[in-house]
């Protein structure tokens, strides 16, 4: 079994640095097709997907058509996995050429002001800011996923090594690493639209909606005494439009947050929790301006099975979203 699925390991891998190879030497509107090609065909081949992004669409953003938006959004995944590739194989120059910086002072304020600095951003082009070390000159960490197949992380891996980022290991102390990193003066990334466990108690609106939230970058933000940076990714045409917004002071929520020591503790924390709001609202803010380039195949506020429960079922999402937050926060409800 184990000699099988190794077999099945390297022939993905092969699979997977042919399919690079042939991204790299096509023409870029031609590698874009062949994107949006197989996004389509994602579109059409896996409805559950489909119909999540419909649904939270709908009420998000109000009445919605249906397979135009949806499908926009399918196909623009395609366009981020060929920039991804086409953009980490580019020379400096060109890549400069394909990206648009705006609210560059911001960055620089940040960057001097001798603290450390989260960059913060959402499931939108998260890819392509990546590459912001060959743009600006700057350093700095994420935490990536592992990928069980080792051939093909490694190809995954070299893809990312490219753009300049250091990688750090996805386990072994999130919250004390990347708080260390912040308190040496040091400028780490991470996205903030993950979905939290609903047991931590952390609910921030989204979208008009309580979405369980994963506190920790808020946490550890605060722990690192850092400035936050918002920044955002829109793809215009053939160039990405990156934009700084103004950097958010962390001591401006005050501190509370160092009576907390587990995650699950942060609901505690009025600085935890207004500091999440503000995060979650600028993101949302930027989802409206272009919501076909957010990833809403991400079931943002309700677990899969749930989702898939009321897309069978029939359940009022809106309702459904609220009733299982009001359960979690103590307050009487009934679906």
């Amino acid at each position: 079994m184990r000699l099988f699925a190794g077999a099945i390991h390297s022939i993905q891998a092969s699979f997977l640095k042919w399919f690079i190879y042939f991204i790299r030497v096509m023409p870029y509107h031609a590698a874009i097709g062949t994107g949006r090609f197989f996004g389509m065909l994602a579109w059409l081949c896996i409805p559950l997907h489909r119909k999540i992004a419909y649904i939270q669409m709908e009420s998000a953003l109000g009445t919605v058509d249906e397979k135009t938006l949806t499908r926009k959004v399918f196909m623009h995944q395609g366009d981020i996995v060929i920039d991804m590739i086409r953009f980490s194989y580019m020379d400096d120059d060109e890549l400069k050429k394909r990206v648009i910086i705006d609210g560059r002072e911001h960055l620089e304020a940040a960057t001097a002001s001798g603290r450390g600095v989260m960059m913060i951003t959402g499931h939108m082009n998260w890819e392509i800011l990546g590459h912001l070390p060959r743009l600006t000159g700057i350093e700095f960490c994420i935490m990536g996923d592992i990928i069980k197949n080792e051939a093909v992380q490694a190809v995954i891996e070299d893809i990312r090594s490219r753009c300049g980022i250091t990688l750090l290991p996805p386990k072994g102390g999130m919250v004390a690493m990347l708080t260390g990193e912040l308190k040496e003066g040091r400028i780490i990334g991470i996205v903030i639209d993950q979905r939290g466990k609903r047991e931590s108690k952390v609910f921030c609106d989204f979208f008009g909606l309580p979405a369980p939230t994963n506190p920790a970058p808020a946490f550890i933000a605060l722990k690192g005494d850092a400035l936050i940076l918002p920044v955002s990714a829109v793809k215009e045409g053939d160039v990405y439009r990156f934009t700084f917004e103004k950097p958010i002071d962390t001591r401006e929520f005050g501190d509370d947050f160092h009576a907390i020591d587990k995650l699950h503790d942060c609901w505690k924390s009025e600085a935890v929790r207004k500091s999440s709001d503000l995060m979650q609202a600028w993101l949302c803010s930027v989802i409206r301006e272009t919501p076909g380039q957010w990833f809403w195949l991400h079931s943002r506020w309700l677990r899969r099975s749930e989702m898939k429960h009321v897309l069978k079922s029939g359940k009022d999402f809106a309702k459904y979203v609220k009733t299982q937050a009001d359960s979690y926060l103590g307050k009487d409800s009934m679906v």
